[in-house]
Parts: structure tokens; C-alpha cells; sequence
């Protein structure tokens, strides 16, 4: 071959490509890093759904705030206690 070609060692691109696949199929695909990464997603998970249920919570806690707040001004109008023009 000509002067540029490389005195590395030759590797049939099949061979290679499939050694390159193995060697990510352990390292990506072992299992205790699969159970780890699993762990903490579910982990992840929970505390957002832990976050979520907070927020409902404080929502449907306002919102109970609000309607008490409304029930009473309905009934300061109907007893008389405020007047409607001056709202």
C-alpha cells in the first residue's frame, strides 16, 4: 500500500464493531447498575409524587379557606350586615 497507511494493527470492522457492542452491552446492561439506576429513579419518582400530594393538599386547604371566607359574606348580606352597594 501506499507511504500514509497505518502499521497499526488491521481488526475486520465486524469483529470489531461486535467487541465494541459487547463490551457496552456489560457495562451499560449490568445488572447491579441497572437495580442502582432503577433504585433512584424510583426514589425520584416518589418524592415528586410526595411534592404533588403536598400541593393538592395546600390546594384543597385554600380552597376550603375560600368557600368558609364566600359562606360568611353570604351570610353578613343576608342577615344584613353588610350592604351590597357598599361592596
Amino acid at each position: 500500500m501506499g507511504k500514509t497507511e497505518c502499521k497499526g494493527l488491521a481488526v475486520r470492522m465486524d469483529r470489531f464493531d461486535r467487541a465494541v457492542i459487547d463490551h457496552l452491552e456489560r457495562r451499560i446492561l449490568d445488572p447491579e447498575r441497572l437495580s442502582t439506576l432503577l433504585e433512584q429513579l424510583l426514589d425520584r419518582r416518589e418524592e415528586w409524587v410526595e411534592r404533588r400530594r403536598s400541593h393538592i393538599t395546600e390546594l384543597n386547604k385554600r380552597a376550603t379557606e375560600a368557600e368558609a371566607k364566600l359562606q360568611r359574606l353570604h351570610e353578613a348580606i343576608e342577615n344584613g350586615l353588610i350592604n351590597l352597594a357598599d361592596l
